[in-house]
């Protein structure tokens, strides 16, 4: 996949500092975590199953956890 570009704000970079800091973390992996993190929780089911056809066993039981995740959180917010 092509490399994208992007700036971090400065409340964002601070806190990737400290966290590194704390956790000793390669900004690499925390980055791809953590926009995998965002994405499934911004994208419905199907959407993601698409985009995931081919993933491997790790990503799909993530997908579960988080879809099972969200689940929670809409029933407590009715």
């Amino acid at each position: 996949m092509p490399r994208k570009h992007f700036e971090l704000n400065s409340d964002v970079s601070k806190l990737i500092e400290k966290y590194d800091e704390i956790n000793d973390v390669d900004f690499n992996k925390l980055v791809n975590k953590a926009l995998r993190f965002y994405l499934v929780n911004q994208m419905n089911y199907k959407d993601i199953q698409d985009a995931l056809n081919e993933a491997d066993i790790e990503t799909s039981k993530y997908v579960d956890e988080a879809m099972r995740s969200s689940m929670g959180d809409i029933n407590r917010n009715y």
